[in-house]
């Protein structure tokens, strides 16, 4: 059994990943080849983030991850777990419905699911919700309990009121990830931090709270309803203004160290659970290699197909060698601190003059 004891701290200098899961062998078998690939680079893949269609709920819909048997569950739990690598389970949903629906769900069929994955192996989760925190709290002692990115976690007094819910880590809001000030002070309350890195959402998206609680209310993502809100409307923003690409919170792969020493932050959550292997691989071989895809837009995993638009990266190309040559990732430790203060093209300009710096022509 993984405990939340037995996660150790990371060494000194360390990066640990949290990557998405795919739930494939396919897969699993590259991430346990990449860690033996990189076993002496300070790096490893720790731990695969995901959930299983129709089983338990989660923010994404059931027609965007896959339905494993229990027996499969299983086997896959356990040839993770024989490589050293965690499976933390996301029960993410944004909202769990009425009261009296989450008990009826609870006592009919979730609570005796989330023992038989505890029972095959799972012994780390991702919750949104304060009241799921209570429940695995009491049920697993032990067990590692984290927050989601989608709780909004940015300030100091949110991770200690977290904490006394009974969470051991957190992954924190977005929308600080460049505002290094406030990720060393959660870091200092003592809970273990982790930044969402391939963050391309549009920052401080109006509609984000609406794009968790549909998929958490299981939309068929794959049907249009509102002209395919708000997946349509989200591409058409970036590929109408590109400089959305520079303002999204990303952390890059060569920027983790910087990160590693500016912040305490060891662990690093890489996301495309959602999306295939051809897609997956190469996103999680730039975060272990350290090293930058030519264009910043190849490190976000698509939603072209869900709204039925072009897909971003052929249209737009921006250079992340031309980023580094501007010096942007310092710039960004110093001028993202603002950013929460001021009014994007009012109060600063440096994003669009980043962009017209670095973008190729016709992006």
């Amino acid at each position: 059994m993984t405990s939340k004891k037995e996660l150790g701290e990371p060494t000194s200098g360390s990066i640990l990943l949290n990557a998405g899961n795919i739930w494939t062998h396919e897969y699993l078998d590259k991430v346990i080849e990449l860690n033996h690939t990189h076993e002496d680079d300070g790096i490893q893949v720790k731990s695969l983030f995901g959930s299983i269609s129709h089983l338990t709920p989660t923010a994404r819909a059931a027609d965007r991850i896959p339905f494993l048997e229990w027996v499969s569950i299983d086997r896959y739990v356990s040839k993770a777990r024989e490589h050293g690598i965690a499976i933390r389970y996301t029960l993410n949903a944004s909202c769990v419905g009425s009261i009296q629906d989450f008990k009826h769900d609870w006592n009919s069929k979730l609570k005796d699911d989330i023992k038989e994955l505890h029972n095959i192996g799972v012994h780390e989760w991702t919750v949104t919700s304060a009241l799921l925190m209570h429940e695995l709290r009491d049920m697993f002692p032990n067990d590692f309990l984290e927050v989601s990115t989608i709780a909004e976690v940015d300030t100091p007094e949110d991770a200690e009121r977290w904490k006394a819910l009974g969470a051991d880590g957190v992954n924190l809001a977005t929308k600080v990830n460049r505002e290094l000030g406030a990720i060393r002070d959660i870091v200092s309350t003592g809970i273990k931090v982790s930044i969402l890195a391939n963050e391309a959402c549009l920052y401080r998206c109006p509609m984000r709270r609406d794009c968790y609680n549909f998929s958490s209310h299981d939309s068929l993502r794959g049907e249009e309803y509102f002209n395919f809100y708000p997946f349509r409307e989200c591409n058409e923003v970036r590929m109408s203004d590109p400089i959305e690409w520079i303002k999204a919170r990303m952390v890059l792969p060569s920027w983790l160290d910087f990160y590693v020493e500016q912040t305490g932050v060891s662990w690093f959550k890489i996301a495309y659970r959602t999306h295939p292997y051809e897609v997956a691989v190469p996103i999680l071989g730039y975060y272990m290699n350290r090293v930058d895809p030519d264009n910043l837009v190849s490190l976000w995993p698509t939603i072209a197909q869900l709204g039925g638009t072009e897909e971003p990266a052929k249209r737009t190309f921006i250079s992340t060698k031309k980023l580094a040559e501007l010096g942007f990732l310092k710039n960004m430790s110093v001028l993202g601190e603002r950013c929460s203060r001021f009014v994007c093209d009012v109060d600063c300009g440096y994003c669009r003059e980043v962009y017209g710096k670095v973008a190729e022509k016709g992006s």
